[in-house]
């Protein structure tokens, strides 16, 4: 049976308001006092009791996570995308909440700002967001607001955990030319998210430094096989082809993996596939596809460890991290003999 308040307070000496105090990180309490008062919670396995402490603190221990939605901002979208890159960030958020007693609560990407109001949420994680999210329109409050990615289109501050993508296009571009492809092409969905004009900014300059002719195609969102199948076939078909394909995702990667095959061009022999998204579906494929790993679930971690750090009066001082990139080459950008 779990410790009471009064037993944490006999035997650490003190007061039960200044145990009170420890735990909830209020009033003016030693430094000495509360390191043992902690410990001693600790090891009397003392359990707070979370609607006590939503009474005192008045907050509700919640944060809300929204997925921006792959589509335009008044229509509809699934709350998550069929990427393992999402779920991953969803674990480690959710995984990060936890351990520091939160709860997460997962929201449809149309919510907007007075809506999160109505569900007492005290901070809130914006995965890959545009700014043009219902929930950039404020009126927002005091509560904090962390996003993966940088939000373009918003003024609203934000506190920002992201990879460095465009670190992360220049390492796939300088892999794609080490094993002998010079023509390489950048298929990618709308530049409005910040990872997508990072990788178009990152392979535009990488192109200009290489003397190479860019080659830059854009398909709507959301990033289907088609319309990859559709890019690649332009690209094919018209003067000077590339012989490598830079997708910006693991759907568009498939779908010109698939249309290559379709079209009996021979990957990696004629021409190599790669995404700036990893994924397990790359790895079920022939040949496999290489990819970007992006540690999902570190940067849902680092997320969730920013957002409860701002609610709790801290400074977010894990903003502004980038979270490490790793190009996993696979058979598809193999050397070309």
């Amino acid at each position: 049976m779990a410790a009471t308040i009064r037993e944490v307070a006999e035997a650490a000496g003190v007061s039960i308001t200044t145990v009170s105090h420890v735990l909830n990180g209020q009033g003016r309490v030693a430094e000495t006092t509360r390191r043992r008062v902690a410990q001693v919670a600790v090891d009397l396995g003392y359990r707070p009791n979370v609607h006590a402490q939503q009474l005192v603190t008045r907050k509700s221990r919640t944060v809300a996570i929204q997925i921006a939605a792959f589509t335009a901002p008044t229509g509809g979208s699934a709350l998550i995308p069929r990427s393992d890159y999402f779920l991953e960030v969803l674990n480690g958020a959710s995984e990060a909440a936890a351990e520091r007693g939160y709860a997460l609560i997962l929201t449809p990407p149309n919510v907007d700002a007075q809506s999160m109001d109505e569900f007492a949420v005290d901070g809130a994680i914006v995965v890959d967001p545009r700014g043009d999210e219902p929930l950039f329109a404020g009126p927002w409050g005091r509560r904090p607001v962390v996003t993966t990615g940088r939000p373009l289109r918003s003024d609203l501050p934000v506190a920002v955990v992201d990879n460095d993508h465009r670190a992360a296009a220049r390492e796939m571009l300088g892999h794609l030319a080490a094993n002998g492809y010079s023509r390489p092409a950048l298929l990618t969905t709308e530049t409005s998210r910040s990872y997508t004009r990072d990788l178009c900014d990152a392979y535009l300059a990488w192109a200009e430094r290489h003397g190479l002719t860019p080659r830059v195609v854009e398909v709507a969102e959301p990033p289907t096989e088609d319309a990859a199948a559709r890019a690649l076939g332009a690209l094919l078909d018209g003067p000077e082809p590339p012989d490598s394909i830079f997708a910006s995702c693991e759907d568009l990667a498939l779908g010109v993996l698939h249309e290559a095959q379709r079209r009996g061009v021979r990957v990696p022999e004629e021409l190599a596939v790669c995404s700036a998204v990893d994924s397990g579906s790359l790895q079920l494929t022939s040949p496999q596809v290489t990819g970007v790993y992006l540690h999902p679930r570190e940067l849902g971690r680092r997320a969730a460890e920013v957002v409860v750090d701002l609610i709790e009066g801290g400074d977010g001082a894990g903003a502004g991290v980038q979270v490490p990139t790793r190009v996993v080459a696979r058979a598809s950008t193999a050397r070309r003999r």
